[in-house]
């Protein structure tokens, strides 16, 4: 078939072909970037928060008399929670990953006033740690009992002598390391009071995640521990990771078990994680809904149009097509004539589509820190467009391709 007549015959009817070609443009440029946004969404919620998570739950307590004693209550708790058969290991601790609140400070891995620095997620441990949040310790130890402290948020001043990190942070700190165990003995330094203090690293843990997130940024892998039983006023935070099949027990008894304890108090409801992780991800996952929809709907409105436009052209051309029958065409020749003429305008709309596309992504990266989009969205999005631009035509181009050459002698 020639390319040729069929370019001739659209430069004479130019409306159709601006038409579709900006439809197509459009809906290139929208759908390759809400895909590339829906993927990245998806591979952010299915983050591993580095918790055992089926089996790990959250509570929190509050004193309301004015002699409440935090500290003793925290050991009080932590010895019962501990002693509890469906228990494997309880925590005090400031935060919990993925609940969008908690501490970060500024570290640096000198004294220098030129030295690394960078944010990192705070969390207050104890030497259950490993257990409690079911870390993978790469290298070094976890912190013994013995250099566990309490932090008082009125009265006392974060200097910890012993740190265990995050690998992530180890990297931006000391990027000169080319293995772990290499940050172990190394100093992270805080700056917060008039005297820097150091901390030495005595472990690297991995898979870890902070309280928050930002999207393309390594902060959510900026971890480090102290070693201190936070007291914050009258305020206790646990987690509690149970054995396998006991979550749900522990889960219904545990806020009633210790009230029990100690009834002076307030025990809210605990928590279970794959709620906080649902939460946490409840927007990721509706944005992900939502241009889920906006790409299916497109492509829908896309098809409708190029549906519409061939219709009107196969009425518009009756007697033309059946002049060409008459003279011999036959009904794959029909066929083929419409199906070409949609890849030549669909071609079009993707070639411009693509430029788009390009600056979409571009305004997406200054406005929103997007990533840049990779080159294979652009191509599964072109060939998606087309192909759905051949499915859309192939309904009135069959029809086409039925009308009989006696159309021809009856339109004269």
């Amino acid at each position: 078939m020639e390319i040729k007549p069929i370019l001739k015959t659209l430069i004479r009817n130019p409306v159709g072909l601006v038409l579709i070609s900006l439809q197509v443009a459009l809906t290139l440029a929208i759908i390759v970037n809400a895909l590339f946004i829906v993927n990245q969404r998806m591979q952010s919620v299915s983050i591993d928060s580095g918790l055992d998570e089926e089996n790990t739950l959250a509570l929190t307590v509050s004193g309301y008399l004015d002699d409440y004693d935090t500290r003793s209550a925290i050991f009080n708790d932590l010895e019962y929670i501990n002693s509890l058969s469906g228990v494997h290991s309880a925590m005090a601790t400031n935060a919990l990953p993925m609940t969008n609140s908690g501490w970060s400070n500024t570290v640096y891995n000198s004294d220098a006033e030129n030295g690394i620095n960078t944010n990192a997620a705070l969390y207050f441990a104890d030497d259950s740690l490993a257990e409690t949040m079911d870390i993978n310790l790469v290298t070094g130890r976890v912190f013994n009992q013995n250099e566990i402290g309490t932090y008082s948020i009125r009265e006392d001043v974060l200097q910890p002598k012993v740190v265990i990190i995050s690998v992530t942070l180890a990297k931006i700190l000391y990027p000169e390391i080319t293995e772990p165990e290499q940050a172990l003995g190394k100093y992270v330094w805080f700056r917060g009071e008039e005297i820097p203090v150091a901390a030495e690293v005595i472990g690297l843990v991995d898979d870890i995640k902070a309280p928050w997130k930002r999207q393309f940024s390594s902060e959510f892998e900026q971890v480090l521990f102290v070693p201190y039983y936070p007291i914050f006023g009258n305020l206790s935070h646990y987690i509690i990771r149970t054995k396998a099949g006991f979550f749900d027990d522990v889960f219904k008894n545990i806020q009633n078990q210790l009230l029990e304890l100690d009834n002076q108090r307030v025990v809210r409801s605990p928590t279970a994680f794959t709620e906080i992780r649902k939460d946490f991800y409840r927007n990721d996952n509706a944005m992900a809904t939502m241009l889920s929809g906006v790409i299916a709907l497109l492509l829908v409105i896309n098809a409708l149009g190029i549906i519409g436009l061939v219709s009107f052209w196969v009425t518009q051309r009756t007697k033309q097509i059946g002049t060409r029958r008459a003279l011999g065409a036959t009904k794959a020749d029909i066929l083929r004539y419409f199906i070409t003429e949609n890849l030549i305008i669909s071609g079009i709309g993707v070639i411009i589509g693509l430029i788009l596309a390009m600056a979409l992504n571009n305004w997406l990266i200054t406005e929103f820190e997007l990533a840049r989009l990779p080159v294979v969205y652009l191509i599964l999005g072109a060939l998606l467009v087309l192909v759905m631009g051949v499915v859309a035509v192939f309904g009135p181009a069959i029809r086409a391709a039925n009308i009989a050459p006696a159309i021809a002698t009856r339109s004269v």
